[in-house]
């Protein structure tokens, strides 16, 4: 569950959790939201579904369970209690979400993240070390045995703040929040260290064959860093308290994070761009959402003092009843009305959900969506764009809209045309065939762009809908070569290349290209 540092009685916590105050005001939805039951759960803190059938859902459960929901019943889907820790009175502790590979359907692999018990096999204590595993399933089932560790991160000695949520990025990457760890105000410095894999958004490809086997993608911001021998090169993000819950934009890619806040604020952090999040610093502990934080005189927060990327919205705790946001998702359901294409997060002492517009520099359009859900503790959304709310008290709820024969799920995606699925122009007479060549094309829908060809590296880059997006085909010394005699000698030569598009509903069409070279200095012989 999300947490904060708590510093005040235990009794004025149990207030917190069990007085419903709704003090945020904004005009509610002209529609509110229905919420219908899918099953009851112990403690479920996150729901997502299969990749390739939304009908099959899974729960994951605090202490370790994860519970397939189909239409015949619920069945236990991957039992890891014996090697789940609850270490605080308070609750941050247990599993915390779960991510699918993007290839599940063929390698069947999937990735969790928990706090764990002590391994006697090892020197010290790692009781309460996030744990960031892989497991293969196998049908309705996966077998505990399958554990594969990826990654490991103490959290030693106060066990706060896990973060814990994975989700895979438009990208293909394993995206994993962390939180700052919980000591008062960060006073162990750990979110604006980039020393530290704590209070950051991580990003890695997680496959590999051994025990702690992963890669860090090249193009991570903070891979080349002076300085920094170890643990700069996963971190995506950094500056954030405790992200509880992240998600990626279905249609646009853009990252928003529900950031938990200290004492007076909560936080939404949201980035768009090819690259969401990439190298931002959203501030804490220099800042507690657009706020100086509890370090906001230390020498560090001095020196980046502009440098922060700001929230583009928060809200307060005095007078609301608010302690701890859950965030969400950017709606993408059609059949939910008017809030398809807002941002849903809520509060999980007050239990009302809400929903705002994002945007940068701010958002906008806060308003109650007149539903509650008591101690929300995580929404899903399923692979057709369907979204459900987890409640610490057991419900599950799927969000249903107004009108009853809505089409349900996710936007349609213009589909590539049959035969001529975008457009491409390569003007390499105009570069004199240096070691790249620049060409453009336009698609229909987002895409995302492959070039193969002989003598072409391979190369990707995203396409934005209707919108031309200029990439770079990379030849080799020996076909470069062998253009430019063929072009000095013929004054013309020409290059195959094989170019996919995937939609995002991951629809693939191929198409070949015979692009023509042309040397505007050669004069043909008489």
């Amino acid at each position: 569950m999300p947490n904060r540092y708590v510093r005040r009685s235990a009794s004025l916590l149990l207030t917190l959790l069990v007085v419903g105050v709704v003090g945020l005001s904004a005009p509610s939805s002209a529609r509110a939201l229905a919420l219908e039951q899918i099953g009851s759960f112990d403690r479920p803190t996150f729901v997502t579904s299969d990749p390739n059938d939304p009908d099959r859902l899974f729960v994951v459960e605090q202490a370790g369970r994860i519970q397939l929901v189909q239409e015949n019943g619920t069945s236990t889907f991957l039992d890891l209690s014996p090697l789940v820790h609850g270490l605080n009175p308070f609750g941050d502790y247990g599993m915390f979400s779960m991510a699918f590979s993007p290839h599940y359907a063929r390698d069947h692999l999937f990735y969790v993240a928990y706090s764990g018990v002590d391994d006697p096999a090892t020197a010290g204590d790692e009781s309460g070390d996030l744990h960031v595993d892989e497991f293969q399933a196998s049908g309705d089932t996966a077998d505990p045995t399958s554990r594969r560790q990826v990654l490991t991160i103490g959290l030693s000695p106060y066990h706060f703040h896990y973060g814990g949520q994975l989700r895979f990025g438009p990208d293909g990457y394993l995206y994993i929040s962390t939180g700052d760890g919980g000591t008062p105000g960060d006073s162990d410095g750990n979110s604006q260290n980039l020393a530290s894999l704590l209070g950051k958004i991580l990003r890695i490809d997680p496959r590999g064959s051994a025990s702690g086997e992963y890669t860090v993608p090249r193009d991570n911001p903070f891979t080349a860093t002076a300085g920094c021998t170890d643990g700069c090169d996963e971190i995506w993000s950094y500056g954030l308290r405790n992200p509880w819950r992240f998600s990626f934009d279905r249609l646009t890619g853009d990252l928003a994070i529900g950031d938990v806040g200290d004492w007076n604020w909560e936080e939404v952090d949201f980035d768009t761009g090819r690259h969401p999040g990439k190298g931002d610093n959203f501030g804490w502990s220099c800042r507690e959402a657009e706020h100086p934080g509890p370090g906001y005189t230390v020498p560090v927060c001095t020196d980046r003092l502009g440098t922060f990327t700001e929230p583009v919205f928060e809200y307060p705790h005095e007078s609301s009843g608010a302690c701890a946001i859950t965030g969400g998702y950017v709606v993408r359901d059609r059949s939910l009305g008017d809030l398809y294409g807002r941002y849903l997060y809520a509060d999980f002492c007050t239990g009302e959900l809400r929903s705002v517009k994002l945007g940068v520099p701010t958002g906008s359009a806060d308003r109650s969506e007149g539903a509650f859900v008591p101690r929300p503790t995580s929404f899903g959304e399923g692979s057709d764009c369907r979204i459900y709310v987890a409640s610490f008290n057991g419900p599950v709820y799927q969000l249903t809209g107004p009108a009853k024969k809505a089409t349900t799920g996710c936007p349609q995606q213009a589909a590539p045309e049959p035969r001529l699925p975008l457009t491409l122009r390569l003007h390499a007479e105009k570069q004199g065939l240096s070691k790249q060549l620049r060409f453009f094309a336009t698609a229909s829908a987002d895409s995302t762009l492959t070039v193969l060809g002989r003598g072409i590296e391979k190369t990707e880059g995203k396409l934005a809908a209707n919108q031309r997006s200029e990439v770079t085909a990379v030849l080799k010394r020996t076909t470069r070569k062998r253009l430019r005699e063929k072009l000095e000698r013929k004054g013309e030569a020409r290059i195959k290349i094989e170019v996919s598009v995937v939609d995002q509903a991951d629809a693939v069409v191929r198409h070949n290209f015979e692009v023509a070279l042309r040397a505007p200095w050669h004069r043909r012989r008489r």
